[in-house]
């Protein structure tokens, strides 16, 4: 475990001041939840990511997709891709023009997007991931056709499937 050598007191209500740039490099932004949990003598402050359970959860119907989908598909958080069934895109970071369809929670689909500040010259089709009313990422088609509309149907499965997971 790494030593910051910062220190914080608790305050009478029993909260702890995180300092900024622990936050800065966890990538936790204010209103963002915190899980806390206890390893023996310590406590652990993790960022909650909600995605880590889709990603788990979505692995298994992915597969099944891959099968019936034309093209890729992708899970992303609002950071970067998590999940694509072909590994082309794993852990790229996802431009601004995309999390912005996930925070205005649009669904949109068209031709040539960015993906880490790349253009990528597919057509796609984007349906945000929502939970608990809050946007948390994306599922995007992408392929080198024009995005059929079954498979549109099969990413807006996808999406239901991934959300009853969480209820």
């Amino acid at each position: 475990m790494k030593n910051t050598g910062v220190i914080r007191k608790i305050d009478s209500l029993g909260r702890i001041v995180i300092p900024k740039e622990i936050r800065k490099n966890l990538n936790i932004h204010n209103g963002e939840d915190v899980q806390i949990y206890i390893e023996e003598d310590k406590i652990i402050l993790k960022k909650y990511q909600k995605v880590l359970t889709i990603k788990e959860n979505a692995t298994k119907y992915l597969e099944n997709f891959a099968k019936l989908f034309k093209g890729d598909v992708l899970i992303t958080d609002k950071e970067k891709v998590i999940v694509d069934t072909k590994n082309n895109f794993i852990d790229k970071v996802i431009d601004s023009k995309i999390k912005n369809m996930i925070e205005e929670r649009k669904i949109e689909s068209g031709h040539i997007f960015n993906l880490n500040e790349e253009s990528v010259d597919k057509y796609y089709y984007l349906v945000p991931i929502i939970v608990d009313a809050d946007a948390i990422g994306a599922i995007m088609g992408i392929s080198d056709f024009e995005i059929s509309n079954e498979d549109k149907l099969l990413i807006q499965v996808l999406n239901i499937l991934i959300n009853m997971e969480f209820y």
